[in-house]
């Protein structure tokens, strides 16, 4: 939990093997920061598949507060687990594009449902070679679509 002079409390918690992080109110650059270096600390000392960054409860965001939870995602990447930002709002999203702020290499989900998924899907493992259509099938079904196209 994050505790600091602006009296905002960040409580990090843990599901699926994600740990997520709910931003509930706007939040100053300093607390913004300290999330940060928190959360950083709690993704290098914990084994996680990935961090969903909740921007649900922000509805007005600047350049800078934008600049410190993207570069933040971008971090937790570096140190291994996938990151999601999720929950921003149509205002913040319209804020995003009209200040021109970066979005590259960022993931970014509707919900946190949906952040999960994605997370907890990209885990999952890839189907057996045997599981798939060999190149002969797959010829076949081209041919079979170029027949009907000509048809």
């Amino acid at each position: 939990m994050i505790h600091s002079s602006d009296s905002i409390k960040i409580t990090m918690h843990e599901t699926q093997g994600c740990l997520v992080v709910p931003i509930q109110e706007e939040l100053s650059k300093k607390t913004a920061q300290q999330i940060q270096r928190s959360l950083l600390e709690q993704v290098h000392g914990r084994s996680v598949k990935g961090v969903i960054i909740d921007l649900s409860g922000v509805m007005i965001i600047d350049g800078i507060l934008w600049e410190i939870f993207s570069q933040t995602a971008k971090m937790v990447q570096m140190l291994g687990p996938r990151s999601v930002i999720t929950g921003l709002s149509p205002g913040v999203v319209a804020s995003i594009i009209e200040l021109n702020l970066d979005i590259n290499n960022l993931t970014t989900a509707l919900n946190l449902e949906d952040a999960l998924e994605m997370i907890t899907q990209s885990d999952e493992p890839e189907p057996d070679a045997e599981d798939d259509l060999d190149s002969n099938d797959l010829d076949e079904e081209n041919e079979k679509a170029m027949e009907i196209k000509d048809a």
